[in-house]
């Protein structure tokens, strides 16, 4: 079994490379000059969309199941990743919107990331919950 924390981290790593290549991702015809043409890709784009919703919900689910039953973290990484995915789907072409959008979409996953770790500490240190 995947060590907890090395999931969660892998999460945190996945869904940071995501927010980055949403905002860089505007400046695309700079991408090649810099040698990171690859990020423009879809393929990369869609990975990195997968990988954090896989990561996400591996890391949550079971610490809400087993843990803390606040489904508090789940529903702020629902609401981030709804951000992120629709920036991606329906503002792809406005990235006066989508980039924006994206972005605080992410730092909503982060923010449940960083809720779930704290409601998970509290439930070894013996608080009640």
């Amino acid at each position: 079994m995947v060590n907890k924390s090395l999931l969660e981290k892998i999460g945190v790593a996945a869904t940071t490379a995501c927010a980055v290549h949403c905002a860089v991702t505007p400046f695309v015809t700079l991408l090649p000059l810099a040698g990171l043409g690859m990020l423009a890709d879809e393929r990369v784009e869609w990975s990195l969309l997968a990988s954090s919703l896989a990561l996400g919900l591996l890391s949550l689910i079971p610490d809400y199941l087993r843990h803390h039953r606040r489904a508090r973290p789940i529903a702020i990484f629902a609401i981030g990743f709804s951000f992120v995915l629709i920036a991606r789907l329906a503002f792809e072409e406005k990235p006066a919107i989508g980039t924006p959008m994206a972005v605080f979409g992410a730092g909503l996953i982060l923010a449940a990331y960083w809720i779930n770790r704290t409601l998970c500490r509290g439930c070894r240190l013996g608080h009640a919950h």
